[in-house]
C-alpha cells in the first residue's frame, strides 16, 4: 500500500474514533483507540487497508471497550455495542 494512502486512512480512522470518544466517552478512550490504530498501521499487512473505515472505527472502540468494561453499567463511561454500531451506521450514511 502506498504510504500516503496509508497515512490518509490512518488519520481518517483516528478522526472517526476521536469524534465518538469526544461525544460519548472520555480522553482515555480516545488515547487508547489512537494507540491501537497507530500500532495496527505499523503492521506489515495493515488490517484496515481494506474494508470500510466506519466498521474499523466501531471495531476499535468495541475492542477497547470490551477490555475496559465499557458495556458494564456500573462503570463510567458506559455505552452499548448497539450505540456504537448505530453511531457509525449514521456516520457512513452522511
Amino acid at each position: 500500500m502506498d504510504k500516503a494512502l496509508l497515512l490518509e486512512k490512518t488519520q481518517k480512522l483516528v478522526a472517526l474514533t476521536s469524534k465518538f470518544c469526544d461525544e460519548f466517552l472520555d480522553e482515555d478512550y480516545k488515547q487508547l483507540c489512537e494507540k491501537l490504530i497507530l500500532k495496527m498501521a505499523r503492521k506489515r499487512q495493515v488490517p484496515f487497508e481494506s474494508g470500510k473505515l466506519e466498521i474499523w472505527a466501531a471495531s476499535v472502540i468495541h475492542t477497547i471497550g470490551t477490555i475496559n468494561f465499557l458495556f458494564d453499567r456500573s462503570f463510567e463511561p458506559y455505552s452499548t455495542p448497539r450505540a456504537i454500531a448505530d453511531y457509525y451506521y449514521w456516520v457512513s450514511k452522511t
